[in-house]
This record gives structure tokens, C-alpha cells and sequence, in this order.
């Protein structure tokens, strides 16, 4: 007869239990993630392997604190636009916020997602506060729900990051030159604007990519966990030979019209699978899971580089527009030079041109004289 504890079994017993990074060393989670500074030039596939690797773990820890840190609230400098299109007329870009410094946080109403939201908090002392000196449209501050998020893009879209207003008159014109730094929310459209766009500004690209990614992977948990699905491990149901979609998608009544028809046999309660085709089912996919998740990651540095040619070739641009800017600040110099040479020059002809006139009637006047004086002579 076998003991109590003997009966008793734990689900990493059937599951097999999934461990990131080396195999033989015991795994502790760190308390806190810290990226690596120095750029380490891989020489092997090996080496590329392990940073991959090691990059995959990091990932996975950031997007398991993500939820905690943006309930604890994030410093981000925000300006949210409305922008109305009528028929015929030309796109009204209003500014309902302007650089100004807000503490972005994820606020939960309830257990599932849907009812969660981002609120922002304006961020000043006791005296700005109650002087109501940063006056500000309240509306701007409305809590924006998450299912109202349509888009979470890295970089200023929508609108040129050098042209965005400041809510202060000591502004710097080179304030917001790093693209790298900003993420843009496109929100539905509502009543009063067509589109609704949410520039946020960082202190950093390394806290731009982590909320980023956050953003996005609490919107992929969003539509996985209670929207349209993308896939399911059982098999899809049968309405009449053709596979259904989500049941999200389907239209009210469609249920009660068809009668579902599920693909799986009758007695599929009672069919036994061996432990070991299910471990095989499992590392399937996992190591379908780790391919998209390395795919993603080698897609964040080619964002990388991206947006540093981009920043580069936006110093070359500014280069080559002072350039432009010199050279016709000097080509303007010598239009104004040419212009009063060239009245300077007109004006001498025409002085020249009356001493001509004058040396020639002072001739004439002396021819005059003489032969005045000659006719006295010979009289």
C-alpha cells in the first residue's frame, strides 16, 4: 500500500520545466535587470548565440516587471494632438497638451485588461500647483483606456519632432532632436478628432524601447488572453464543413442559428496520450516561441541602427543647411555689393558723360574767343 506522499504529485512531475541560460548552474532571478554598456564584438556563432541568449533572459524579465513598474508610474514629457479632417478642407492640427511633464501610469479597474487604463498626472511642486501657474486643457488629461490604443509606434509620427510646441517661451530650438527618444500612441478617433495622437519624450533610448516593448506585449496580452485569438491548442469548431473564426467575431445570434459541430471524437475524455508525445508537442512549441522571440530581438537592433543613420543623416542635413545658409547670407552680401557698384558705377558715367558735355562747350567757347579776337586784329 503506498503512502500518502507517494500519491500526492506536482505538475512539474508531468510538464517539463523550462529554464532560460546555462544548464548546470542553479538559475536566480536577478532583483533587477542591468543592461550592459560596453558593445561586445562577437568573433563566433557561438558567442552570438550565448549574447542572444542572454538577451532573450533580460527580455523576459523586463516584460514580467513591466506591468509593476508602469503601476508605479513613469516621468515622461507628453503632447497629445487632435487632428480634424473635413471634407474639402485642409487637416487642423490642435495641441491640447504642450511639453508638458507627466507621470504616466497603468490603472486597473478590475481583473481583465479591457478595464484597464493610462492615466496622467501632472508633475510640479506645492507652489505651481496651487498658483495654477500651468494651465492646461483638462480633457488633454483624461485617462486613456487601453482599449482605445490603436497603434504604439517608436518615433515622432504624425508630426516633425522639431516642429512641436512648448509650453514655455525658454525653449531650445535643439530640444527635441533625437527621434530616438519619443514613442507615438494613435488613439481611436472620436467625435470631436478624426485622429488622436500621444507624442511621449524619455530621458533615454534604453527607457524608450523598454516601454515600448511593454506597450506592445501588454496589448499582445490584451488580444491573446480576451480578444480575437490568433491560434488555440484545441482543435477549431465546424459550423456545416467551414472552420469558425473568433467567437468575438461572430455576429449576435450566429450561435443560436448554427448548431456548432465540434471536431473531436466523442469519447476524446477518455483517450490517453503518453507523457512523452506531449514533451515533444510542448518543445515544439517553445522552440517555435524561441525562434519569433530571437526574430524580434535582432529586429530591435536593426531599429537601432536605424534610427541612429536616421540621426546622422539629420546632422548632415543641418550641416549642409547652415552651409546653405552662409553661402547665402555671402551671396546676398554681394548682391547688395554688386547693386551699389553698379549705382556707383552708373552714376560716374553720367557724371562723365556731363564733363564731356562741359569740355566740349568750353571748346567750342574758346574756338569762339579766338576767332572773335582774330577779327578785332585784322580789322
Amino acid at each position: 500500500m503506498p503512502n500518502g506522499s507517494e500519491l500526492v504529485r506536482t505538475s512539474s512531475d508531468y510538464f517539463p520545466f523550462i529554464r532560460r541560460g546555462h544548464l548546470n548552474t542553479p538559475v536566480k532571478e536577478a532583483e533587477e535587470v542591468v543592461s550592459s554598456g560596453w558593445k561586445v564584438e562577437v568573433t563566433s556563432r557561438k558567442e552570438r548565440e550565448e549574447t542572444l541568449r542572454d538577451d532573450a533572459y533580460q527580455f523576459e524579465l523586463k516584460l514580467k516587471k513591466f506591468a509593476v513598474l508602469l503601476e508605479h508610474g513613469i516621468e515622461v514629457t507628453m503632447w497629445q494632438m487632435n487632428r480634424n479632417v473635413e471634407f474639402g478642407a485642409e487637416s487642423q492640427d490642435d495641441f491640447a497638451l504642450k511639453g508638458t511633464q507627466v507621470q504616466l501610469k497603468l490603472h486597473k479597474r478590475g481583473e481583465f485588461l479591457v478595464q484597464a487604463a493610462l492615466t496622467f498626472t501632472m508633475k510640479g511642486g506645492y507652489l505651481s500647483n496651487a498658483l495654477n501657474r500651468r494651465k492646461v486643457d483638462k480633457s488633454a488629461l483624461e485617462p486613456l483606456s487601453v482599449t482605445e490604443i490603436l497603434e504604439v509606434q517608436a518615433g515622432c509620427h504624425g508630426c516633425d519632432q522639431h516642429q512641436l510646441p512648448s509650453s514655455s517661451r525658454r525653449s531650445k530650438k535643439e530640444e527635441n532632436k533625437h527621434s530616438s527618444q519619443f514613442i507615438t500612441l494613435k488613439a481611436s478617433p472620436t467625435p470631436i478628432a478624426s485622429t488622436r495622437l500621444y507624442f511621449l519624450k524619455f530621458k533615454s533610448r534604453g527607457t524608450r524601447n523598454d516601454l515600448l516593448f511593454g506597450l506592445r506585449g501588454l496589448l499582445a496580452e490584451l488580444q491573446v488572453n480576451e480578444g480575437v485569438r490568433i491560434s488555440s491548442i484545441q482543435t477549431p469548431q465546424v459550423h456545416n464543413g467551414n472552420i469558425t473564426g473568433s467567437p468575438i467575431r461572430s455576429r449576435p445570434g450566429e450561435g443560436k442559428k448554427i448548431e456548432a459541430i465540434s471536431a473531436l471524437p466523442p469519447n476524446a475524455d477518455k483517450i490517453v496520450i503518453p507523457l512523452l508525445e506531449v514533451h515533444k508537442v510542448i518543445d515544439t512549441e517553445r522552440r517555435a516561441y524561441d525562434q519569433l522571440l530571437l526574430m524580434m530581438l535582432q529586429g530591435a537592433s536593426d531599429l537601432k541602427s536605424s534610427e541612429d543613420d536616421m540621426m546622422a543623416l539629420r546632422g548632415t542635413l543641418d550641416i549642409v543647411k547652415s552651409e546653405s545658409k552662409a553661402k547665402d547670407k555671402i551671396q546676398t552680401n554681394d548682391s547688395k555689393l554688386i547693386m551699389q557698384l553698379s549705382k556707383k558705377l552708373e552714376t560716374l558715367l553720367m557724371d562723365n558723360e556731363d564733363l564731356r558735355d562741359q569740355n566740349e562747350n568750353l571748346n567750342n567757347r574758346i574756338v569762339t574767343l579766338e576767332h572773335e579776337n582774330l577779327g578785332v586784329y585784322e580789322s
